[in-house]
């Protein structure tokens, strides 16, 4: 029974890494497909003009030309949306919240991959006229209007009212586990006029016609910024940045594989030390059983029968350790979920190998002393 615990232990941290390593994958497949497929983010460089007396300001290097301009002129561009946005105090038949309002076109509904579950997006005339309108996400509708139709209804955005259009469906978190479903969207010319007070936008978001084309996107976008703002002429370094976001996806999920490696090593470290112990055991029960085997062999039992006899006692600690740890493992997984909100899921293929791992282990560490056990001479042992 000890042998067959610490067989347990092994097994149930194992079952739940494997877990681990099942949902950080889904959540990384779920952020790339959530994200757009071949998207990248232009961002805007913050800088300080160099007025006298105090006036200068600051302000952001990219505007709505240079989306217009990306959008138009560098081949392999599929869409480009314009992203202007700012934290805001979001109210509602009394009920209020602080809201990341995003301001951005037609395009992010695209590029970026949001559908509406209910209402509608808005649209280019939205956008040209300025329109008060907004699509709310499905934490926002809950929040503020409690499972309530909230298609018509008008909210207050900075104190300024917006009517609700439409409703994005649930998204979850990112691969960076930020919230994806607590923003406000709304028409980018409205946010930069009526709620901002700004000429500039943050970032850009390019999506590239195929994967491909990505590293041409990348170098058309760079050689049009640095000509439109002059940086060539003035040799000066680039006054925005390009990421390509999968690459972004990749990194974080490389530096998470650093981790479940580390793990996996801890929790085969486990094993190895279960395995040690129902080695030992096996051969203290191949001690203590000398006249038992030597009995054995003298009335007719082959080497290869009493080989099978402990070969197969040392499998069924295994597997009475293995059914317990992945009973542990599972219990584990479900509170790790319940409580922790880890991202955890049971695959049919993770489960197997937990099972086939003790087996395994059992046989290398069962089998010299069942080797030894069968050749032992039946008249020494029963001498003994």
């Amino acid at each position: 029974m000890l042998s067959a615990c610490s067989m347990t232990i092994g097994i149930a941290a194992m079952f739940i890494l494997f877990s681990l390593g099942a949902g950080a994958e889904k959540v990384f497949e779920d952020a790339l497909a959530s994200m757009g497929k071949n998207l990248l983010a232009v961002g805007s460089v913050r800088q300080q003009t160099d007025a006298l007396r105090g006036q200068g300001r600051r302000y952001q290097t990219l505007t709505l030309d240079d989306w217009r301009a990306i959008n138009s002129e560098v081949a392999g561009v599929e869409r480009a949306a314009p992203i202007a946005m700012n934290n805001f105090d979001v109210r509602y038949g009394g009920r209020a919240t602080d809201v990341t309002v995003i301001g951005t076109t037609p395009e992010y509904r695209y590029s970026n991959v949001h559908h509406t579950s209910l209402g509608r997006f808005f649209d280019d005339v939205d956008v040209q006229t300025q329109a008060r309108v907004a699509v709310i996400g499905p934490q926002i509708a809950k929040e503020l209007f409690f499972g309530e139709q909230p298609i018509g209804e008008r909210l207050l955005i900075g104190g300024a009212p917006f009517e609700v259009i439409g409703v994005l469906q649930a998204k979850g978190t990112d691969a960076g586990g930020v919230p994806q479903d607590d923003k406000i969207l709304v028409p980018v010319t409205t946010a930069m006029r009526r709620l901002l007070n700004v000429d500039f936008i943050d970032r850009i978001f390019v999506q590239a016609e195929t994967r491909e084309s990505v590293p041409e996107v990348i170098d058309g976008v760079r050689d049009l910024l640095r000509r439109r703002h002059a940086l060539d002429i003035s040799a000066r370094p680039d006054d925005f940045t390009i990421r390509d976001q999968a690459e972004l996806v990749r990194t974080i999920r490389r530096s998470d594989e650093t981790m479940q490696r580390f793990l996996r090593g801890l929790s085969t470290l486990l094993l190895a030390l279960a395995s040690a112990g129902l080695l030992a055991v096996t051969l203290l029960s191949v001690r203590e059983r000398h006249a038992e085997i030597g009995l054995r062999l003298a009335v007719g039992a082959l080497p290869g029968h009493v080989m099978v006899q402990f070969l197969g006692e040392a499998v069924m600690i295994a597997l009475l350790g293995a059914l317990s740890g992945l009973l542990l493992g599972g219990f584990g997984i479900i509170l790790g979920q319940w409580l922790m909100g880890w991202q955890m899921q049971i695959t049919g293929l993770n489960t197997l190998y937990t099972m086939l791992i003790p087996l395994g282990l059992a046989l290398l560490a069962g089998a010299y002393p069942a080797l030894r056990a069968a050749q032992l001479d039946p008249i020494c042992a029963l001498r003994g």
